[in-house]
């Protein structure tokens, strides 16, 4: 659930027109993907602590 609201929140900023090169696009993915861990830990220790 956190990724998909990362995803959605970073797919608004690329229609703005901002992290379009290869370069920023694959450096956002990996954020992404790494704040999606991170949101999946948080939400795993919530739920079992």
């Amino acid at each position: 659930m956190g990724y998909h609201l990362i995803g959605g929140i970073r797919h608004m900023i690329m229609d703005m027109g901002h992290w379009e090169e290869l370069e920023s696009g694959n450096l956002s993915a990996k954020i992404a993907m790494a704040l999606g861990v991170v949101f999946a830990v948080l939400a795993g220790v919530w739920i079992w602590f």
